[in-house]
């Protein structure tokens, strides 16, 4: 006897069942999966190019840091430079005597071999109400003046000498020549101050033996922000006077770009134990450039990756038996 197979009832509400082969799913589109590789490679190539830029800034960074208390460093050497200088000046046997009898002659042969044998550029011999009796300059230095009058320096250093201890200061002085690294000595004849001798050197020369030492640029800029003495190639842009205040104060070090392709870290330039002004130490920065080159090697990787893993796809095609 013959069986008949029943035919089997239709789904639920009357839908009809689709074959494996009536249509592709979604997530099987190509051009789903062509727009998530895209996606993936540009991620890559940014982050590749983001992460060596970083690199090299973080790298900068370091080293301005770094050439910033370098140059810190070789500041106190350049004090104390000009107060040995200043001392022995002031503690040469006959100086005090020839500046009280403002014998000018003697003071020449006297202090003349000193700034000589010495680093420091200026020194000039003066009386207590700040009129230069003599003043000895090296080549290319500033001329000299006739007058130190007014000089707040020279009156804390009389008002403070006390015997072979008292008076020596260093601080930062503007005067019309320009900003000047000054260091000032009473000299005493016993016990009473004829005078004073003052060894300088512009801060322009200061910072460019400074940035010889550490390789970076250096800049100098005053409590308004304004920059007064530079070593850099660019005019460098004023810091602000808010800002320059609150760093003269010992904020925390700030970090900028002075110009286009520059990168800069201001701190206090700190002179005589006081900070005087604000240190700008800056150098070139290629950050951006080395994330681009970087950025442009990932692509081209990724691209040569694509087209081999692309041809041995083709030649497994082409070789793969049909069934």
């Amino acid at each position: 006897m013959a069986v008949v197979e029943e035919p089997r009832a239709p789904a639920a509400g009357g839908g009809k069942r689709l074959s494996r082969g009536s249509g592709p799913d979604w997530y099987r589109q190509k051009w789903l999966h062509l727009a998530v590789g895209l996606a993936v490679a540009v991620l890559t190539v940014a982050f590749a190019g983001e992460r060596a830029a970083s690199g090299v800034r973080a790298g900068i960074d370091h080293r301005l840091v770094d050439a910033g208390a370098g140059a810190d460093a070789g500041l106190v050497d350049v004090e104390a430079e000009q107060l040995s200088a200043a001392r022995a000046v002031a503690f040469t046997s006959g100086v005090s005597g020839a500046l009280a009898h403002l014998d000018g002659p003697g003071l020449s042969r006297l202090v003349t071999p000193i700034q000589a044998n010495s680093t420091v550029p200026m020194v000039d011999v003066v009386e207590p109400d700040g009129r230069v009796v003599l003043a000895v300059r090296a080549k290319g230095a500033p001329a000299p003046v006739a007058s130190r009058a007014g000089l707040g320096l020279l009156k804390q250093a009389l008002r403070n000498a006390r015997g072979a201890r008292g008076g020596r200061y260093t601080a930062l002085v503007i005067f019309r020549s320009g900003p000047t690294l000054t260091t000032i000595s009473p000299i005493m004849n016993g016990r009473v101050a004829v005078g004073a001798v003052l060894a300088m050197t512009p801060l322009a020369d200061v910072l460019g033996r400074l940035s010889q030492e550490v390789r970076v640029q250096l800049t100098a800029y005053d409590a308004a922000g304004e920059p007064v003495a530079t070593t850099a190639t660019f005019d460098p842009r004023p810091l602000g006077e808010a800002d320059a205040r609150s760093l003269i104060g010992g904020a925390a070090i700030k970090t900028r770009s002075v110009t286009k392709g520059y990168r800069e870290k201001d701190g206090r330039l700190v002179v005589d134990h006081a900070a005087e002004a604000v240190l700008g130490v800056s150098m070139v920065d290629d950050s951006a450039a080395t994330g681009r080159a970087v950025s442009i090697y990932a692509a081209i990787g990724l691209l040569c990756t694509v087209a081999i893993l692309a041809g041995f796809w083709a030649r497994f095609t082409r070789d793969r038996p049909r069934r």
